[in-house]
């Protein structure tokens, strides 16, 4: 070690950043095991160890959360996962320029937008009263939807949203994945 002292150091900054922001964020998992007192602090607390996850596996909603959690996990990842690849496959086969740069740009901007600022938009947008979809409904000839207020929309309203925030990102990354590929290989595959 002491011979090659300068390879240790550059691996010192990144040991230090998994330290910082790895290990040292689970010490709040402690809180999980106690009866957290923000005024006694995480030493000061009570102890009483699985306590709360016993609670937790015998509360009366406790299935209801399971089945919601793995039905949105499954909703988000069937409609999430094929749009930026479909997306991706789509922009690769432009020939223009411009407008791929166009679609790029705005399929990738929501990335940049917070989650506060994306749920103003997401309100604004699905307002029984002024949003635009309900305006586009009416207009259709249909009746006004409070999309907000109907807990089956939620699910909808939710992975779309996310959907919405993140497509732009994943295409991002399979078209760079679609970059490396030899156009040797495709040719050979399309014949």
């Amino acid at each position: 070690m002491a011979r090659n002292w300068e390879l240790y150091l550059f691996v010192l900054p990144a040991l230090a950043a998994i330290v910082v922001f790895a290990y040292i964020p689970m010490y709040g998992v402690l809180i999980a095991f106690q009866d957290f007192r923000p005024t006694k602090g995480i030493w000061g607390s009570e102890w009483v160890g699985f306590s709360h996850f016993v609670r937790f596996f015998h509360s009366y909603y406790f299935w209801d959360l399971i089945r919601n959690t793995i039905g949105i996990s499954l909703y988000s990842l069937a409609v999430g996962f094929p749009i930026p690849v479909l997306l991706a496959l789509g922009l690769n086969e432009l020939k223009n320029g411009s407008f791929k740069k166009l679609v790029q740009t705005v399929t990738y901007a929501p990335h940049f937008i917070s989650t506060v600022v994306m749920a103003g938009i997401i309100i604004a947008f699905l307002s029984p009263v002024s949003g635009i979809v309900n305006h586009f409904i009416v207009w259709f000839g249909g009746e006004p939807i409070a999309f907000l207020m109907k807990p089956e929309w939620f699910k909808t309203v939710y992975v779309l949203s996310d959907v919405w925030q993140g497509a732009g990102w994943g295409t991002i990354i399979y078209l760079a994945a679609l970059a490396g590929i030899d156009p040797a290989l495709h040719e050979a595959a399309v014949t």
